[in-house]
């Protein structure tokens, strides 16, 4: 664990007492997210990441990150639309830097409030005793989202409870999804499948009449991840209006389902029904590869790779006002350099400092994309594509941007072969398909360590949905170090 000491960070709530004394004003203003966010569209089935690694609230939690470049990252955010944050608190409160760097991303972020066992049912007695009880925790939960502004909540309640409890609860959650929806249009309260109406302990496994009361009092529902072909369809019966809002339970564990490297079979059939998914653990990459973080990097670009059939990337819509700068910095690194020049030796972990656009890593026999800590033009990392045998990668990086006719495309790079670049190329392809291919106007050095920036001017006002690049010759390293528009 990196020095740590006296640094602030987030933490969850473990007692009733405690949520139940909950002052905003009391909370640290360095702890908060600020600043407002706009969500991407998605009209399809919606991706869900619930991310429950080692407990919780490790390197993560930390404002400013830590001295730790190895620790979990994540940066397929252009391939989900929700993240929750799961711990098996009471209450988890997601940390900053998930907040901020999954808003910068059109996500939306969900704490997660969760009871367990024979201590949760004392604790729902409690909370859930009648309904002004009820309302008085929806009140506490909305206030919690809305200091720290964040999105929504995961209720997961997994043991059983008393007539009144199953009543109380509907009133809970009717009253913290109008409360959210007052303060945030975008946010989300999702229900677990755990419990049924009879107050009883049964994982469902789909929606039944036995489970479909909580879910008509919330946003949505998340399935456990049991289920079979015909559950789905006995779902889709009962949710003909709202498949969207059923969000299939996936276990990357591959505990009780099909997951690990064949997640991509689940999500196939849950979308071939008209659902949404949720991933739980996704950080199954990162724990079964510790501590080479390099094979954690080439497995969960795999991971995601094989989920693009149904994960695909949706990243946040720019204008034509709005410009685009990535210096392809993933969160993390051991140097740190200023236009290709070296500051420091310093290591670090902070996920707010990303600004990476969706990446389609791949790994063959024609090409090969990975993150290079060891150069940089700003920051500590950048992009490495390696053109092994062909000569052009057209679905290099997923944007969604229009650019007016006479503007340009600047890229920042530098070739490990000594080659001065004169021949690349920068592919376009537009939303309808058409594909542009943009000729230098200016090449020049930039910077320390043989960076230049090559300029390539818009003759064509364009709807950028790829970015690729072309050689006309074969066997070409570059480095990417930025890209802007």
């Amino acid at each position: 664990m990196p020095d740590c000491v006296e640094k602030k960070h987030t933490s969850p709530i473990n007692e009733v007492s405690e949520l139940s004394d909950f002052d905003r004003e009391k909370v640290d203003p360095e702890l908060v997210c600020k600043g407002h966010w706009n969500c991407k569209d998605n009209d399809g089935s919606k991706v869900l990441v619930c991310h429950d690694m080692e407990g919780g609230y490790r390197d993560d939690k930390f404002v400013g990150g830590t001295d730790n470049p190895d620790f979990y990252n994540f940066y397929h955010w252009a391939q989900i639309d929700i993240f929750v944050y799961f711990s098996h608190h009471l209450v988890t409160i997601p940390p900053l830097m998930w907040i901020e760097t999954a808003h910068k991303n059109g996500v939306k972020v969900l704490g997660t409030f969760i009871t367990e066992w024979d201590h949760g049912a004392k604790n729902c007695l409690t909370m859930f005793g009648s309904v002004q009880s009820s309302i008085h925790f929806a009140k506490k939960l909305a206030e919690i989202a809305l200091t720290y502004n964040f999105d929504g909540w995961l209720i997961n309640i997994e043991n059983v409870l008393t007539v009144d409890g199953v009543e109380n609860i509907q009133v809970f959650l009717q009253y913290l999804t109008q409360e959210m929806k007052e303060s945030n249009p975008h946010s989300s309260i999702i229900w677990y499948d755990a419990v049924t109406n009879e107050g009883k302990l049964e994982w469902q496994d789909s929606v039944t009449d036995l489970n479909s009361c909580f879910f008509r009092c919330c946003d949505g529902i998340f399935l456990n991840y049991t289920w079979k072909d015909w559950k789905l369809e006995l779902t889709l019966e009962l949710c003909i209006d709202k498949p969207l809002d059923v969000f299939v339970g996936i276990d990357v564990f591959a505990r009780g389902c099909i997951g690990k490297f064949e997640c991509h079979i689940s999500t196939e059939k849950i979308t071939d029904y008209g659902f949404s998914i949720a991933l739980f653990a996704t950080a199954w990459c990162y724990e079964q590869t510790k501590p080479d973080f390099p094979s954690f990097i080439k497995h969960n670009n795999r991971f995601w790779n094989l989920l693009q059939p149904t994960c695909s990337p949706k990243p946040l819509s720019l204008t034509q006002d709005e410009k685009y700068v990535t210096e392809f910095n993933f969160g993390f690194g051991k140097k740190a350099y200023r236009y290709g020049f070296l500051l420091s030796l310093k290591l670090w972990f902070n996920l707010s400092k990303q600004d990476v656009p969706f990446i389609n890593f791949i790994n063959d026999d024609n090409l090969s994309t990975s993150i290079n800590d060891v150069q940089a033009f700003e920051s500590s990392t950048c992009l490495q594509v390696d053109f092994l045998e062909g000569t052009s990668y057209d679905n290099l990086i997923c944007l969604d941007m229009s650019r007016r006719k006479g503007g340009e495309m600047i890229l920042v790079c530098k070739s490990l072969n000594d080659s001065k670049l004169k021949d690349l190329k920068m592919l376009v392809t537009e939303k309808n398909g058409i594909q542009h291919s943009l000729h230098q106007e200016q090449n020049m050095f930039i910077g320390g360590n043989h960076w230049r920036r090559i300029t390539f001017p818009l003759n064509d006002a364009l709807n950028i949905k790829w970015i690729g690049l072309k050689f006309e010759k074969k066997r070409q390293i570059v480095l990417l170090g930025q890209l802007s528009c």
